[in-house]
């Protein structure tokens, strides 16, 4: 395929409880948004002149009206959507620690539904964005995917 420019950047939160799960949104079934009806990580578009994580707290706070304490980066993605044409888009993911209590107390403001799941149960999923559903894996299994072996730099 031929390299598109850079049609959109992102910025999305991992927002993880101690115990291994992950709050998800799903999408609301309109059919001009990308993936409707489907679960993802919430978050959204990087504004001119903004920082990922500038972006991804105030996504947060407008989503779900949740003042994120630690924001830590992830990792970065770049995909090329095989649209006709391609459309390529920078993707930016952040851990973001959060407890039960911080879920009960979120509003949702955008999107059909939020909820809690365990990567199995998140990976069984019919419809679940497939770029979130691999950064979910990677983070959960972080320490084993990434741990620095002596044989390599």
């Amino acid at each position: 395929m031929a390299e598109a420019a850079l049609a959109r950047w992102c910025a999305a939160a991992l927002l993880a409880t101690p115990d291994g799960r992950y709050l998800m949104q799903l999408r609301d079934p309109k059919p001009e948004i990308l993936l409707p009806d489907h679960w993802a990580l919430f978050g959204g578009s990087v504004d001119p002149g903004e920082s990922a994580e500038a972006a991804i707290r105030r996504e947060l706070k407008e989503e779900l009206r949740f003042e994120a304490g630690r924001v830590e980066p992830f990792t970065e993605l770049i995909i090329e959507l095989p649209f006709a044409p391609p459309r390529r888009d920078r993707m930016s993911f952040f851990h973001v620690p959060i407890e039960d209590r911080d879920v009960a107390a979120m509003v949702l403001g955008e999107g059909a539904a939020l909820r809690l799941f365990g990567t199995a149960a998140l990976a069984a999923l019919p419809k679940v964005a497939p770029w979130d559903l691999a950064v979910v894996l990677m983070h959960a299994r972080r320490t084993t995917l990434f741990a620095r072996r002596p044989d390599l730099p």
